[in-house]
């Protein structure tokens, strides 16, 4: 006769198979306390989870990381760059030309161009101040080399960013530019009127100077880029300020070139 140790319930009272593990009618351990602790199932601990885990906190962090550089890099001022390529920001320099100041107020030198300046084939400007009865302010007064005459820009304002565009013939090498700045017709014109202080000088190739001009009557020489070129461009950047009028003005501009 076979003897089988049946496994009673603590709970139930009810009879079990001895590897029972639970309770057949109630569902309880059969191994609680009273048969010495119960039995638990172990969890099975995958790494899958925690490798995806790791991999997005290190991805959140780079993404934080790259645009925390990205902002600051925004944030912070860069290094300026200068717009102007060529001789830029230099200031004209003293010319041996003639000047009100040496000539006289006024004097006319119109049957005496100076040596070496070419004449360009055509003079435009971007606005012009309206002519009285006496006075014209025309671009071509640039270059009839008279000094009692000048172009008035006739633009609001004080003409910021006005200019004046001279075109050659041919290509040519630019040496040498004259300006001789304001209205230098008599005193009362040239204070009353502004002079310019600072230029942008255009090429034809896309070259450009910034250009400083000095608060005087005498002429002013800039040295080009230097590269062939078909017109010249000559933008008021600022001005010194008039005691009475707004018109900006320039009463000549002397172009030395030779041909490319």
């Amino acid at each position: 006769m076979i003897v089988t140790d049946f496994v009673r319930c603590t709970e139930c009272q009810a009879l079990n198979e001895p590897r029972a593990l639970f309770c057949s009618r109630c569902g309880a351990s059969l191994y609680g306390p009273a048969h010495g602790g119960i039995r638990r199932k172990r969890r099975r601990v995958t790494l899958t989870g925690a490798v995806m885990a790791l991999a997005l906190l290190l991805l959140l962090g780079i993404t934080v990381f790259v645009l925390g550089v990205i902002i600051q890099g925004a944030l912070e001022p860069g290094e300026e760059i200068d717009s102007f390529s060529g001789q830029s920001g230099t200031t004209a320099t003293i010319g041996a030309g003639n000047s009100a100041g040496s000539g006289g107020a006024g004097s006319n030198t119109s049957s005496s161009l100076a040596t070496g300046v070419i004449r360009p084939t055509s003079s435009n400007a971007s606005s012009t101040l309206d002519a009285t009865s006496t006075n014209s302010y025309r671009v071509t007064n640039l270059v009839d080399g008279d000094l009692a005459t000048a172009w008035n820009e006739g633009a609001e304002g004080a003409g910021l960013g006005e200019w004046v565009r001279f075109e050659f013939s041919r290509q040519m090498v630019l040496t040498r530019i004259e300006i001789a700045n304001g209205y230098q017709k008599d005193d009362e014109r040239f204070l009353g009127n502004p002079r310019v202080r600072s230029l942008k000088v255009e090429y034809s190739n896309g070259t450009t100077q910034l250009v400083d001009l000095l608060d005087t009557k005498q002429f002013q020489a800039i040295t080009p880029t230097g590269q062939p070129v078909e017109w010249v461009k000559l933008i008021i950047v600022s001005v010194y300020a008039g005691d009475e009028w707004e018109d900006t003005a320039l009463s000549e501009v002397r172009v030395y070139a030779r041909p490319n």
